[in-house]
């Protein structure tokens, strides 16, 4: 997984609540545990040495739980979260112009070039990673942006990285490349909508330039559990 950033500042915000939090508690811990401790060791300990370790600790199993767990419970406050949680599999398709021929066995019913994917999305309150999946070749997220302020829906960007169709079936202007994705969050329905485009990496000779291609996608989650 890697770190994402969000337009809410918040977050950061948060974070040093979380370390004033921390401070509090070592501050009751040096006050009616740490004595006692003291007795217990025969040696003699620099004073501010276990508080500081307990402060490391404290601060780091806060940020844990919260990051891991307590930020995703329904009775959260939305400013304190800042970003929807897409953890899951999802479903759909994605509409792509890329040119050359693509197998049947690739293709979604009708339309222009639509084949069916996947998504699936391990995400925390800190960190992210998303696969996506056609029969025909599989990506992975690179880095991630959220951004929630003064729009609608929630919009997830991300760069990704895709390692082309199986080399016996790639055709000549196929192979590694990368990309961006662009999605918009519909709470109401539970869906990503956006749009992708690929970088130069996969770019052929056309008319005397470089070609990229482009596309919609959709999808829809089926399951609270990613597949992979």
């Amino acid at each position: 997984m890697h770190v994402y950033s969000s337009d809410n500042e918040f977050r950061s915000t948060f974070l040093a609540i979380l370390g004033v939090v921390a401070f509090v508690v070592v501050v009751a811990l040096n006050a009616y545990v740490f004595p006692w401790l003291y007795q217990q060791i025969p040696f003699e300990i620099p004073p501010l040495v276990v508080p500081g370790l307990a402060f490391g600790v404290v601060f780091g199993l806060f940020r844990r739980v919260f990051d891991q767990h307590l930020w995703k419970k329904p009775w959260m406050p939305d400013f304190i979260v800042a970003v929807p949680d897409l953890t899951g599999h999802w479903e759909g398709e994605i509409r792509t112009s890329y040119e050359s021929e693509i197998p049947d066995d690739y293709l979604a019913d009708g339309g222009y070039q639509p084949m069916i994917a996947t998504l699936n999305i391990k995400q925390t309150w800190s960190k992210i990673i998303i696969h996506f999946e056609t029969e025909r070749s599989p990506s992975v997220s690179t880095g991630a942006h959220f951004q929630t302020e003064g729009i609608l829906h929630p919009k997830l960007s991300y760069l990704f990285e895709n390692e082309g169709a199986d080399v016996d079936e790639q055709a000549d202007d196929e192979g590694p490349y990368d990309g961006t994705t662009r999605f918009t969050y519909r709470e109401s329905d539970d869906r990503l909508v956006g749009y992708y485009y690929t970088g130069p990496a996969r770019a052929s000779e056309q008319d005397g330039g470089q070609k990229t291609t482009y596309g919609a996608a959709e999808f829809t989650r089926v399951s609270d559990e990613p597949q992979k």
